[in-house]
């Protein structure tokens, strides 16, 4: 068994137990000055993610939240009193990112439901993720905790309350609800569509004149190529399935996020690269969503998605009011499993149709939800971006270094590079190989900060029992220690 470490907490103790065999100081650090914030993964196969390639037997050495060091085992120095972590056999990839995360009550404490979405993501190697929905009062709260290191998560970026054809009347209103918004300090927009053309209009040319992304949906009122020319980051492919059909089935107008009816029949993916092709002019990035849509038209049925090892860490109560939604959706219950099955696939061939293309892709597990475990989630669409056809490295590319150029960090996160931040999954196996070894997770860094598997278990362990919990009884009042996921 390989030897796990994390960083010493102590002052004495923990330098005496690291001093031993760490070997001669880095030029830079004197060596009566011993690294006490310093981890070095060393003789590491590093997967940097700055292109397609493998550094063979490195060692990496992190100084408080940043990458200091990246170099051959041979000529890349432990600074004294680092604590070490043995790389040998294993493979050292950035953290990866979630772009499409709901983010639920609490204030990301470990006994509270945020507490436990944070704890399923770092668990699962995702040290950065961007909330597209979440309480209105605490989804700030709980990012500003992150980033003060009061509670443990992942780097959050959070989006606004959306902004859709119930929550705005007119266009004034979408600008005032932008303005206010960028003064409540969101980090970006989000928008469920039906908004009409004049209001959609107004909502993304105030969102430029504040600095403010939108993200979401996109409904037949705006229309895929409206809103790629006003460039909108798409989630779930909204629009895409719409313009496959012939220019003058009304069914155009009709088709929504989940389709398994007729209309399926007349849409033909001959279409597909001129709308990739419309998609990488633009500039649009696009969050598909697979793994979501995959498991609500799925064939096998609710009893099988019951079965998923996952849903251990989620409150039963919710796996019963999924197993319920799904169970009484007429729709998908009386679907047959062929067009559930080409509803599926023309996704895929869009998808893949995007990569070819060029156009850049993002992960997002719109998790938690439906049988979609929070970070667990995130594992399950990098798989089925694969099955689609995306070959690994652009999987990885989605789950990593694309989130942070989306973002505009790309120089400060998503690569493994000196001066990054230290966001770092630590893997038992080469993810290049195959994505699924992202799940074969050895240790994550989150901001400088070492969690060996040991710890990550605890983690989940801690988070299987607390969401299932009983309610706590305090002063004759029954509370619940933790809310539907």
């Amino acid at each position: 068994m390989r030897r796990e470490t994390r960083r010493p907490r102590g002052m004495a103790l923990g330098l005496a137990l690291w001093m031993t065999g760490c070997g001669m100081a880095h030029p830079s650090v004197k060596a009566e000055a011993p690294a006490k914030d310093t981890v070095a993964f060393v003789d590491v196969n590093v997967v940097p993610m700055d292109s397609e390639r493998l550094l063979a037997h490195q060692t990496v050495v992190v100084r408080g939240e940043r990458i200091v060091a990246l170099g051959p085992v041979d000529a890349t120095p432990v600074p004294v009193g680092a604590a070490r972590v043995e790389g040998r056999g294993r493979y050292l990839m950035p953290g990866l990112a979630d772009m499409h995360l709901h983010l639920v009550p609490g204030t990301g404490q470990p006994e509270d439901p945020a507490g436990q979405v944070l704890a399923l993501l770092l668990a699962n190697g995702v040290t950065s993720a961007r909330a597209l929905g979440g309480p209105k009062d605490t989804s700030r709260l709980v990012r500003d905790r992150v980033a003060r290191g009061e509670v443990l998560g992942p780097t959050l970026r959070v989006a606004a309350p959306s902004l859709h054809g119930k929550s705005v009347q007119g266009p004034e209103q979408a600008r005032q609800r932008v303005r206010e918004y960028k003064a409540a300090g969101y980090d970006l927009l989000k928008t469920h569509g039906s908004l009409g053309r004049e209001t959609y209009d107004a909502m993304m040319s105030e969102a430029r004149a504040q600095g403010l992304a939108v993200s979401g949906h996109v409904t037949p009122d705006v229309g895929l190529f409206h809103a790629l020319e006003s460039g909108q980051q798409i989630e779930h492919l909204d629009g895409y399935l719409n313009e496959l059909l012939p220019e003058n089935d009304s069914a155009r107008q009709e088709v929504g996020q989940v389709e398994v009816g007729e209309p399926l029949e007349r849409m033909e993916p001959a279409r597909i690269p001129a709308l990739a092709e419309a998609t990488r002019k633009a500039g649009v990035w696009s969050s598909p969503t697979l793994a979501l849509f995959e498991t609500v038209t799925s064939p096998e049925g609710v009893e099988s998605l019951r079965t998923r090892p996952e849903l251990r860490y989620a409150k039963q109560a919710s796996v019963e009011a999924w197993t319920q939604m799904l169970a009484n959706d007429s729709q998908m219950t009386s679907a047959p499993a062929g067009r559930k099955h080409r509803f599926a696939e023309l996704r895929r061939q869009v998808t893949r149709g995007l990569y070819t293309a060029g156009a850049k892709l993002l992960v997002g597990s719109d998790s938690p939800q439906l049988f979609m475990v929070a970070g667990f989630a995130v594992h399950r669409e990098m798989e089925a971006l694969a099955a689609a056809g995306i070959p690994p490295y652009g999987v990885l590319e989605a789950a990593t270094r694309n989130a942070a150029e989306y973002l505009g960090e790309a120089g400060t996160w998503g690569t493994v590079a000196e001066g990054r931040r230290a966001d770092l999954l630590l893997l038992e196996a080469n993810p290049l190989e195959d994505v699924k070894h992202t799940r074969d997770i050895a240790g994550v860094m989150v901001r400088g900060q070492w969690l060996p598997r040991s710890e990550l278990d605890a983690m989940l362990e801690r988070t299987a029992v607390v969401a299932n919990a009983p309610p706590r009884v305090n002063k004759g009042v029954a509370t619940a220690t933790s809310a539907a996921p």
